[in-house]
């Protein structure tokens, strides 16, 4: 146990000496110093117990204390800690972590390269679909993406991300050249002012009309979230990911599917894309392919993709590139994810969990609408007026109101603000062992929370 005086100098410390993401550098921090944590549950150095609802921006899949994949890094480090893939050099992790992926990942899409995490493979996807641009002899070089979406804090994916409207990009330009955006797929709050399904899938028109204004042959791919992640949990009506398939075919660009948040069973099916029955050329991943056991990551290729690459190099690998514990312990998440069942247990839990957020809290005046798929992003959007969608006022700090209520009765849950996303929502994404009961707990938390909640 950490005494309180300890406790002091900790945070104090860590408040002047170390950069914390999404909070302004040098301000004092929650007062939170989680110390252990197993299943869906975390502790701090007070003995507090909190319900894990974020799994770590969704990263902690098969939950805390997965003795499996301790035992697995540990035998790894022991026997090999690093060995580079340099050179053409390998070691025996890498390839049965890449014969299991490809025994789950969409059809075609079985060549892989890896990384130490979900920005390094936008990084990395972005450079394969322009050097695939260069090989067919084109000026393929612009990048499309969408408004509302989050693709990572390198430069690169940075670039392509527009949550945080602009705020988490000023001071670090310039940026990366020959980057559009498109318009997103949030039917509730429509950016071309459409209404579902009246609009017959305009934002995914408007995609094929930037294309086109652009020239095809200088547009090198289009890069999509399968649901927006960091923007809200916003899911696309069924028709959009077809018809974005249909039109990059036609042009001959390249469809990417960035799979960081969806993937490995998130959504209630191994990747988001295969909601919608739709196979990318490219698809990133990250995240839970190790249950946040390691940082590891990668790319899948389609065989298109591939063999036009073949006899060149790729330049984005670095020291770290294919890390021998990290895919020693993906394979072994592959594993488990297969055979605990995890994609069915995750629409097994989620269905009466959107029953009763349908049933108990859409009806709450200040709940305007329910986003998400499996335990992918389950989004409770906050809105002052439900006839006009309109937001509380930003001063009075409602979300952060809201997230720090819920730490005091032991729930730890993520929330986006309008200034931000394109609206003020509660994101929840626990790991996806979670139980019903456990759901439940932490659904009885935020209903006393948000039934309290003044509306105009």
């Amino acid at each position: 146990m950490v005494t309180k005086d300890e406790k002091g100098r900790l945070l104090e410390w860590d408040r002047t000496h170390i950069v914390h993401p999404a909070c302004p550098i040098g301000q004092d921090s929650k007062g939170i110093l989680f110390e252990k944590g197993k299943g869906v549950r975390l502790w701090d150095t007070d003995g507090k117990e909190y319900l894990d609802f974020t799994a770590q921006f969704g990263a902690v899949t098969l939950g805390y204390g997965q003795t499996e994949l301790v035992e697995v890094c540990a035998e790894q480090m022991q026997k090999l800690p690093h060995s580079t893939l340099y050179y053409g050099y390998s070691h025996k992790p890498i390839i049965e972590c890449s014969m299991s992926l490809a025994e789950i990942v969409p059809k075609g899409l079985d060549h892989f390269t890896f990384t130490t995490g979900g920005s390094e493979s936008v990084d990395t996807a972005l450079q394969i679909a322009r050097l695939y641009g260069n090989i067919k002899g084109k000026c393929e070089t612009k990048i499309i993406s969408l408004y509302n979406a989050y693709h990572g804090g390198f430069i690169g994916p940075m670039t392509l991300t527009t949550v945080g409207r602009g705020s988490a990009r000023m001071g670090i330009g310039p940026l990366v050249p020959d980057i559009l955006h498109a318009p997103g797929y949030n039917c509730y709050r429509c950016q071309m002012g459409k209404e579902y399904p009246q609009c017959k899938i305009e934002c995914a028109k408007y995609l094929e009309e930037i294309i086109l204004w652009e020239g095809p042959n200088t547009v090198a791919a289009v890069i999509i979230e399968p649901c927006q992640s960091a923007g809200g949990g916003i899911c696309p009506p069924p028709e959009y990911w077809p018809m974005v398939r249909e039109i990059c075919t036609k042009h001959d660009v390249l469809l990417i599917a960035d799979e960081v948040a969806t993937g490995f069973c998130r959504t209630g099916k191994m990747f988001g894309v295969e909601l919608w029955n739709t196979i990318p050329d490219l698809m990133t991943f990250a995240k839970g392919i190790t249950g946040a056991y390691f940082p590891f990551g990668g790319v899948a290729m389609s065989d298109k993709v591939w063999s036009a690459s073949e006899g060149l190099f790729l330049p984005t690998p670095t020291t770290y590139y294919g890390h021998i514990v990290g895919a020693a312990i993906a394979a072994k998440t592959i594993e488990i994810y297969l055979r605990d069942k995890i994609a069915e247990h995750v629409v097994e839990v989620s269905k009466p969990m959107y029953e009763r957020l349908e049933a108990e809290f859409l009806p709450l005046p200040c709940v305007g609408t329910l986003g998400g798929y499996g335990l992918f992003r389950v989004a409770v959007e906050i809105v002052a007026d439900k006839t006009t969608k309109r937001m509380f006022e930003p001063s009075l700090n409602l979300m952060n109101k809201i997230t720090v209520e819920a730490l005091e009765k032991g729930l730890l849950l993520r929330t986006c603000t309008g200034a931000d996303t394109q609206g003020d929502r509660i994101i929840l994404d626990p790991p996806l062992v979670i139980t019903k009961e456990e759901i439940d707990k932490g659904l009885d938390i935020l209903y006393a929370i948000l039934s309290k909640i003044k509306c105009d």
